[in-house]
């Protein structure tokens, strides 16, 4: 038996963070139902290389689901969704702040329904201040938490990777998975405030920011690892990389790379050389 079978998901959701979440939950076991817009369906769907009518995106962040159309902006579909909330143990959108309140599906709205809801608001920098209600995407998301800044090459540089949406994916599951369990402990749901934001700097902060983390007169900034050990050295018979971490690591590279006598070299017998 998979750890989330007999849970039932419902997702509201356009694009990556809240998709690929809910697409988590599909293969630890849950029962995911997408909500998509009744017009077009999720614009994921639409993106990149396709094969009849599917994207591969859409495929990669949605197997393992059943999906509906419904038109959330008609009392009818709201009232189906509501029907729906008393089977529901997870409702996980990542619309912007304000939208599910006016579509009457707002978190106090449907725990009314089901005090045993856990609900999942996945925004792009919280649903409070003044980005609140801005809209969010991947490259927005890691300039913002510094992730453009700490790659270590002097300018700043994307991670050509959505890495902000997924790791909010990942950070979502974390915490519905948490609730749950704290769920069995109380009989109580919860409501989720989850932004974006905040899961690229908790993911960015333990090596990234060493530099900003100990604050005393006497401590000294020292490199980073992205400094020291992510570097691509180009041979004639392609790109090499390593990381050595102890003497013995560090040796036997040598050796695999002919530099032997630089393992009694005085200037490579310190961490610092």
């Amino acid at each position: 038996m998979k750890p989330l079978a007999g849970v039932t998901v419902l997702e509201f959701s356009t694009m990556i963070t809240a998709s690929f979440a809910a697409m988590m939950m599909a293969e630890q076991g849950a029962s995911v139902i997408k909500v998509e817009p009744i017009e077009m369906g999720d614009p994921m769907r639409y993106i990149g290389a396709s094969k009849a009518g599917m994207s591969a995106l859409f495929a990669n962040c949605n197997r393992g689901k059943e999906s509906i159309r419904v038109n959330l902006k008609d009392a009818a579909g709201q009232a189906l969704i509501r029907r729906l909330i008393p089977d529901v143990d997870i409702v996980i959108h990542n619309f912007r702040t304000g939208v599910m309140d006016k579509l009457n599906l707002g978190s106090e709205q449907l725990r009314a329904i089901n005090p045993r809801l856990i609900y999942m608001a996945i925004s792009g920098f919280g649903h409070q201040g003044p980005l609140g209600s801005a809209p969010a995407y991947d490259p927005i998301i890691q300039a913002h938490a510094g992730m453009t800044a700490a790659q270590g090459l002097g300018t700043p540089v994307f991670i050509r990777n959505l890495v902000c949406d997924k790791i909010t994916a990942y950070t979502a599951c974390q915490a519905v998975t948490s609730a749950l369990y704290l769920r069995e402990k109380t009989g109580d749901g919860q409501h989720i405030d989850l932004s974006m934001l905040d899961s690229g700097l908790f993911f960015l902060f333990p090596d990234a920011f060493m530099n900003h983390t100990l604050l005393d007169d006497d401590i000294d900034p020292q490199p980073l690892l992205s400094d020291l050990i992510y570097e691509l050295t180009l041979t004639a018979d392609g790109g090499l990389t390593f990381s050595a971490g102890v003497e013995k690591q560090r040796n036997g590279m040598l050796r695999a790379v002919g530099l032997e006598a630089l393992i009694e070299d005085p200037r490579f017998q310190t961490p610092e050389g």
